[in-house]
């Protein structure tokens, strides 16, 4: 509950620069290790959108979080330091306005998604790649606004 507070400042500047969520923000990582910092890390962590399924290799380190970076790239992630998925903001905004006029249910959500994709050709590693992870997200996503 400490961390969401810092996040706040990120997210409304994510907001500004996309008019509200209305258009593309480039990817943010920072690639290469950081001097600074003595924890530096490379994480691979899995990106979920309404048309893609990606995964992608950046740094984090004490001056560049995992969180920060992905918010300012318009994802959010399933855990605050290093999160193995994270999700297109747009599409949990879109879940929470869906989950405010239907019962929520994330299994068929997730389900819907994977089935999705995978008739896109995406294939999603493990017997739950979703459902646990989404469900974080789109939590922690909903206490951030």
């Amino acid at each position: 509950t400490a961390l969401l507070p810092t996040l706040v400042r990120p997210y409304m500047e994510l907001l500004s620069r996309t008019d509200n969520l209305r258009h593309n923000v480039p990817l943010r990582f920072q690639t290469e290790s950081c001097d600074r910092c003595q924890r530096c890390r490379e994480i691979t962590v899995d990106i979920v959108r309404f048309n893609k399924y990606e995964s992608i290799r950046f740094w984090v380190c004490e001056c560049q979080p995992a969180v920060i970076q992905l918010i300012s790239s318009g994802l959010f992630p399933c855990a605050p330091k290093y999160p193995s998925l994270a999700v297109d903001i747009r599409m949990l905004d879109f879940v929470t306005r869906l989950f405010c006029r239907i019962s929520p249910n994330h299994t068929a959500w997730c389900n819907t998604v994977h089935d999705y994709l995978h008739h896109q050709g995406y294939r999603l590693k493990g017997q739950d790649p979703l459902h646990r992870r989404f469900g974080n997200t789109l939590q922690w996503f909903n206490s951030l606004q």
